[in-house]
């Protein structure tokens, strides 16, 4: 039950921002963005992340699209991961796995050259 402590903790510091952003309106800001000018892959996932609570999918997909579309597939490999360690106690990744985790984050980085080089509006958070 390892995996509880810290799935909690995650989950309690992301309810919090989602009330502080309601109550108050305030949100973070992408430091990367701030300081170098440039999107980064993540750009868009905290208001993602609010428009899927209030339903609002289109929004949602035009936060960050990439990762709204890459969103079913880290679900499934977090849940698979999660049950394996709950079940099994097993930690390590399998090749597939690391290979599929190596992918995804060339697909971001991917996905962060081009949002920048071409800035069109379905990319821009």
């Amino acid at each position: 039950m390892r995996i509880a402590k810290p799935t909690a903790i995650v989950l309690a510091i992301g309810f919090t921002y989602f009330l502080i952003r309601e109550l108050t309106g305030f949100s973070l800001f992408c430091p990367i963005y701030k300081v170098f000018g440039v999107y980064c892959p993540g750009c868009g996932v905290g208001r993602m992340c609010v428009h899927l609570a209030h339903g609002e999918i289109a929004r949602a997909f035009s936060s960050n699209c990439a990762v709204f579309c890459l969103l079913p597939i880290l679900l499934v490999f977090a849940v698979f991961h999660a049950v394996r360690y709950v079940r099994f106690g097993e930690k390590k990744m399998y090749k597939a796995e690391k290979i599929g985790v190596w992918v995804l984050a060339i697909l971001l980085l991917i996905f962060a050259v081009v949002r920048n080089l071409y800035p069109i509006d379905i990319l821009i958070p």
